[in-house]
């Protein structure tokens, strides 16, 4: 349950072709390939939760004209001449142990929000008993929220963050300690590749934090306190 991650909630519908599996994917104008991914898929049967059927499919840019097994993903722009209840509505989830992302289809847009209610639920559930019974079995903080940057990513969309795990409350730590500030500007655009603590003279605890274009270190508990230290290329490995 800790390592599922719901993705998206609200990706475009796809159109279901005649024949076992078949799906044509729906695509917006100005679609980009990195909204493309290879995934395992599912279809849900009836208008509520219920038993999903699994289908595989190819969501790359590369195989949407390509016949996988039988099963094909076909281009549509057009919406208007399809019937209605031959549209599905995707949304993915992600094993964070796993490199692949699993996309199930729901029937309606409703079934797709009733899925993803109940996930949400039961992992917001699973997260508040950990937390009551001291269970959980690590706890987060937030090094840097804005000094890195990838710009590179910024326009996959963010996974759900579930209330009360975790990394929500180390999100809502660092909001509060910066409530009313302006979020400053990445001081780094790069790799990070590696991180480590230490302490300086007198007890002060640092983070140091490698990345191709340098050294950074800040204290360690200032998250938008991070400068170069060391200038250097390719730091791979810091100790």
């Amino acid at each position: 349950m800790d390592l599922l991650v719901l993705e998206s909630t609200n990706e475009d519908p796809v159109v279901k072709q005649k024949g076992i599996g078949a799906v044509a994917a729906v695509t917006r104008p100005g679609a980009t390939a990195q909204e493309a991914r290879n995934n395992r898929s599912s279809v849900s049967n009836g208008t509520g939760p219920g038993t999903l059927t699994h289908v595989n499919t190819s969501g790359s840019a590369a195989s949407i004209s390509t016949n996988l097994s039988g099963r094909s993903l076909v281009t549509n722009t057009n919406l208007e001449s399809r019937d209605t209840e031959k549209l599905l509505f995707p949304f993915r989830i992600r094993h964070l142990g796993k490199a692949e992302v699993y996309t199930f289809y729901a029937s309606t847009a409703q079934n797709r929000q009733d899925w993803c209610d109940k996930i949400i639920e039961a992992k917001t559930r699973h997260a508040a008993s950990l937390y009551r019974q001291n269970a959980e079995p690590f706890r987060l903080r937030v090094v840097a929220d804005t000094a890195f940057a990838y710009d590179a990513m910024s326009g996959i969309p963010k996974s759900i963050v579930i209330r009360g795990t975790p990394l929500d409350r180390a999100i809502r730590e660092v909001e509060d300690q910066f409530a009313g500030q302006p979020r400053p500007n990445p001081v780094c655009r790069v790799s990070v590749n590696c991180a480590t603590n230490f302490h300086q003279p007198y007890g002060n605890p640092m983070i140091a934090i490698g990345t191709d274009f340098g050294v950074f270190i800040t204290n360690r508990n200032n998250p938008r306190g991070w400068f170069r230290a060391i200038a250097i290329n390719k730091v791979t490995q810091i100790a």
